[in-house]
């Protein structure tokens, strides 16, 4: 793969995973769409806000995803040479800063767009009602944090391009402890098995966030240089197969205490339940995608030949995307039957 050609390769395989969420996310919506019947005594929230809601939820994960990839690259290039990991590292310290700033005005809107969904005014909110919403409802105080987070990931990785020395795992750290606080105050906040619904929802959003994160560092910076990638790739091999263990067991877990007392109906006759089955196939999708890459391209990246590994990884970015897209509905679904 030329130099030259990299880049506007690079362009459409994360057009294609960009498309994918976004189609996930519509699907999903679609799937759901009869989930939530009116509240009575609550004013609806109008057309707009519904329909933006899931897409800036997607958005918002999307750029946290990326942020915790960006956190785990120091970790995967340590063994490499200084100036093959410097290569690769002084780019994603100016992605930080970008994904940083775009995870922070994500989570800006989505709490506006919350906060209108509450008051039932649309897109019309009042400052105070936008500030009460973010000081007394826990998904509000959950964005504060996340916006405080994305700004402290923008800083991080600002400060470790102007060459002042930060700790390897800071970027990740802060990352990992962006993305908690959202999916901890869903469906986790009201499970009837509240510590092992918040422990599963934790290991399986960080989880998810570290292999999806990591895979697309990995496509974007690493894969277009062959003795970097036969450096990194074991490392980042044996990463996802922990990721992909503890992503199985927390969303096992989190359906089962969701769904308590109603499997195995609710599978097929509530919109949460199909979206958990959707996001099961995608899962699978993806063991055997990573077991095909692990067991035949793994040994030619490792003997520096060339392989499509390009190609498979787009595939599996692919599939995430589309997993992302039904988990930012999943979010927003209540349990309910359908019909």
């Amino acid at each position: 793969m030329s130099r030259t050609a990299v880049p506007a390769g690079l362009a459409r395989r994360l057009g294609a995973v960009a498309l994918a969420s976004v189609a996930g996310a519509a699907l999903g919506a679609w799937l759901a769409a009869d989930a939530a019947p009116p509240v009575p005594g609550l004013p609806e929230p109008g057309t707009a806000v519904r329909l933006a809601l899931p897409l800036t939820r997607l958005v918002l994960d999307l750029a946290a995803v990326a942020a915790v990839g960006l956190g785990v690259l120091p970790l995967l290039v340590r063994r490499a040479r200084p100036r093959d990991a410097e290569a690769v590292l002084a780019p994603a310290r100016r992605a930080g800063v970008v994904v940083g700033a775009v995870w922070m005005a994500a989570a800006l809107v989505l709490l506006w767009l919350q906060a209108s969904e509450l008051s039932g005014r649309g897109v019309a909110v009042s400052a105070s009602t936008l500030s009460a919403y973010a000081s007394t409802v826990s998904a509000g105080r959950a964005l504060l944090i996340t916006m405080a987070c994305a700004f402290l990931v923008a800083l991080t990785h600002f400060t470790a391009s102007t060459g002042r020395p930060v700790p390897t795992g800071l970027g990740l750290t802060v990352a990992v402890l962006g993305l908690l606080p959202l999916p901890l105050t869903g469906h986790a906040a009201t499970a009837a098995h509240h510590t092992l619904a918040v422990l599963a929802i934790g290991a399986h959003a960080g989880a998810a966030a570290v292999w999806v994160g990591g895979l697309g560092v990995l496509l974007a910076l690493v894969v277009p240089r062959r003795g970097l990638l036969a450096t990194v790739l074991p490392t980042f091999s044996r990463l996802a197969a922990a990721s992909l263990v503890a992503v199985a067991l927390g969303g096992l877990v989190t359906a089962l205490v969701r769904l308590d007392g109603q499997l195995p109906w609710a599978l097929t006759r509530t919109p949460y339940g199909a979206l958990v089955l959707a996001k099961t196939a995608c899962l699978l999708a993806l063991a055997a995608v990573g077991g095909l890459v692990r067991r035949r391209l793994l040994p030619l990246v490792a003997a520096h030949r060339a392989t499509p590994l390009a190609t498979w990884v787009t595939v599996e970015l692919v599939i995430m995307g589309v997993a992302l897209g039904f988990a930012a509905v999943l979010a927003r679904t209540p349990l309910g039957v359908s019909g």
